[in-house]
């Protein structure tokens, strides 16, 4: 059993390392061979300590070919790799109808009107004239559940909830200033040049009302706290276009005009209709708004309109004006994205 043990030992004290060249393999190959059990053809065997050092130095290229092919491969790590989930809603886009970034205000206004001209054309009575200047006031007197005077819905367009659009209706109300003195040129059977616009020579209003539906693109810049969280304000601007819907009521030269009766045939229309579709309205607007507790904000904002109405009936004829508003806003509102 020793002499056998012996023979091993001395089998591997004679283990041989060498190199051999080998074309189909394109270059030199390790090969390893004992003098008792193999006819080496090789050349000189290599000292086994410098086999020990080649065969290191080659597993060490080995490692660091390996290493390098890791480093370059991509591997994203959990924190940044997408969960299934948000990659799905990164590649699939959100339904514009779902609840997430949907609001809704509503509120009052105090409005101001500049001065204007008001033509009126009353063919069958031979009159053709305008009132001048017209001095115009709201019937704003005091709030009511019954009447909501602004309303608007709108969705958010990004991700940071900063560029929304919105529907609104601004519900005013402008009226001829009785008593004023008013310059009026032209062609009128009542009479012209300065005159006192009396109930009788000229009351004009579109009581209910002078209501400007429009579409409108707004930016919200956060100042106080984070976008839609409780305490947060915000700067808000907006620009909107839209049409001029009225309810007219008038008296010139003692003849009276007032909208037939309301009926689900005529409520709307352009030349017929309880609301008649006048015309066009422009709007700039600023404000700003104040999370009171999340999700529901106050909302204060500064609005002009401009407003270019024609067709406006009077009695046996039509009305013309353009008009320039400033409404002062109140809202509340709620986001429904909470």
């Amino acid at each position: 059993m020793a002499k056998r043990g012996q023979r091993h030992l001395s089998q591997l004290k004679l283990l041989r390392f060498g190199f051999i060249q080998r074309p189909h393999l394109g270059g030199w190959a390790l090969v390893f061979a004992t003098s008792e059990r193999y006819n080496c053809d090789f050349p000189p065997y290599i000292e086994p300590e410098m086999a020990k050092l080649v065969l290191a130095l080659s597993l060490l290229c080995f490692a660091a070919c390996s290493l390098a092919q890791t480093a370059n491969s991509p591997n994203p790590s959990p924190e940044s790799a997408p969960t299934p989930s948000k990659a799905a809603q990164s590649t699939q886009p959100q339904p514009f109808f779902n609840s997430d970034g949907w609001f809704f205000t509503w509120g009052y206004n105090k409005t101001h009107f500049s001065n204007s001209n008001i033509n009126v054309s009353q063919p069958s009575l031979g009159n053709n004239f305008t009132v001048n200047g017209v001095q115009g006031h709201d019937e704003y007197h005091f709030p009511t559940c019954c009447s909501p005077d602004n309303l608007r819905l709108g969705r958010y367009l990004d991700d940071a909830k900063t560029i929304a659009l919105d529907l609104s209706l601004d519900h005013t109300k402008f009226t001829s200033t009785i008593g004023q003195v008013a310059n009026v040129t032209g062609t009128n059977s009542g009479g012209v040049g300065p005159q006192v616009l009396s109930t009788q020579y000229f009351s004009y209003m579109l009581h209910n009302g002078l209501n400007q539906i429009m579409a409108n693109l707004s930016y919200r810049q956060p100042l106080l706290g984070t976008v839609d969280e409780t305490s947060s304000l915000s700067l808000i601007s907006k620009v909107g276009g839209g049409i001029a819907v009225v309810h007219p009521w008038s008296e010139i030269n003692g003849n009276e005009y007032q909208m037939q009766t309301k009926t689900l045939t005529n409520a709307l229309g352009f030349n017929n209709g309880w609301w008649r579709i006048v015309g066009t309205s422009t709007s700039v607007e600023l404000g700003m708004r104040y999370v009171v507790s999340k999700p529901y904000y106050l909302e204060w904002s500064n609005k002009q309109i401009w407003t270019s109405m024609s067709n406006v009936p009077v009695y046996q004829g039509s009305a013309s004006q353009k008009l320039r508003s400033n409404e002062i806003i109140f809202s509340l509102g709620y986001a429904f994205n909470h």
